[in-house]
Order: structure tokens, then sequence, then C-alpha cells
């Protein structure tokens, strides 16, 4: 019975001591992996985001869109206003400019830029105190998310982020 007793508290304590060092482990990889990411993502992308000039014409055509009032569904307004722009030439140039622009940022860049130029137009929004700022945002975030899809950027589809909504997202 003693030979039984010894060799379950053995086996458990065996246990216990793997347990407590995959957690200890598993803590420093991810202490590890938030050293590397920063609030403009991976520390690489850092030194882009502090161009003035980053992401300019990606800037200008965001702010161009969030003010245009959504006529149908979302994804397919934005596949006709690229395939077709039918407004200003100076829109169309835009969006080739955000493109271009697009393609030259690393892969690993892209969609971090595109959550910080987001969130600078949307602050521009909230500056300027615009009316129905709520669904403004919404269209920010969404035609930065399908961004990359639509400017065919290698390796990157569309951008997973949730904005930051600094009022309730029910009104």
């Amino acid at each position: 019975m003693a030979n039984k007793l010894f060799l379950v508290s053995a086996t458990l304590a065996f246990f216990f001591f793997l347990l407590t060092n995959a957690s200890i482990y598993r803590t420093v990889v991810e202490f590890d992996e938030d050293n590397q990411i920063g609030p403009f993502g991976p520390q690489q992308c850092q030194k882009e985001f502090e161009q003035t000039q980053h992401l300019r014409a990606c800037q200008q055509w965001i702010h161009m869109q969030a003010t245009q009032p959504p006529s149908g569904p979302r994804a397919l307004e934005f596949e006709v206003d690229i395939e077709n722009p039918q407004g200003s030439q100076l829109k169309a140039t835009l969006f080739q400019q955000c493109c271009n622009e697009l393609r030259q940022e690393d892969k690993i860049c892209v969609c971090p830029a595109l959550k910080h130029v987001s969130k600078e137009v949307r602050i521009q929004f909230e500056q300027e105190q615009h009316q129905g700022l709520p669904q403004i945002v919404s269209r920010i975030y969404q035609t930065a998310t399908q961004l990359p899809k639509f400017c065919k950027v290698p390796q990157v589809s569309v951008c997973p982020f949730q904005h930051d909504m600094p009022f309730p997202p029910y009104y």
C-alpha cells in the first residue's frame, strides 16, 4: 500500500513539475512576442510610420471613401468604385497612388500601416465633429480592411483588424 501511495504521489509531483515548467515557458514566449510588437505593429514597421508622407494617398483616398453615402452592399459599392471610377480623376489617381504605396510596403507592415492610417482619418473626422460619425468610422475601417484585396497587394488579401470606437456601438 505504501508503494502505491508513493508511486501516485511521485507521479502527481512529476505532472505538477511539468505543468509548472510549461506555464513558465509559455509566459516567457508571450513576453518576448509582446516586446516585438509596438503601438504601430512590428518594430521593422516603426521607421516607415515616422515618415511624414507615409501612405498619404491612402489616407486621402480612405477619407474620400468614408464621406460617400452608402448605396447598397458595401463590398459591391467598393468594387464598382474601383473598377469603374465614376468620380473625379483625382479619386482614381489617389486610388492608384494608394495601391502603389501599399505594394511597396513590406507585407508584414501593410495591415499595421492601414490601421494607423485609418486611425488618423478617424481622428480627423472626430475633430471636425461630423454628423453620422459612427457610420463614417465604420466605412473607414471597412474600406481599409478590404484595400489590400482590391489593390492586389501580394500575399495580403484583407486586414482583419477591429476599429477602436470612442463611442457606444449602438445608437
